[in-house]
């Protein structure tokens, strides 16, 4: 796949994370078990992560792209720690 693709992948994921908690803390979608928006939150999240995190780590590539990925990594990391990490205490 493309960096560009991974990109827009990971963008996706990062917004159907923000969509799962949006419906679950709005009542939009009544998850019958708690923890199940939690989960695909958390696991959209992970891949984001991890497309993100296979761009920056090839060698050789413009480094705009390898920037916007860094940004994208550290957006999706602060959205992480605010959402899970609060979420946890």
């Amino acid at each position: 796949m493309s960096n560009k693709r991974l990109q827009v992948i990971s963008l996706i994921l990062l917004v159907l994370s923000v969509l799962t908690e949006l419906s679950d803390n709005q009542g939009w979608i009544n998850y019958s078990n708690p923890e199940l928006a939690f989960g695909l939150s958390l696991g959209f999240v992970l891949f984001s992560l991890s497309f993100s995190v296979k761009i920056i780590r090839q060698m050789g590539i413009p480094k705009k792209e390898k920037k916007q990925s860094q940004l994208l990594t550290l957006i999706t990391a602060v959205y992480a720690f605010l959402v899970f990490g609060i979420e946890l205490i």
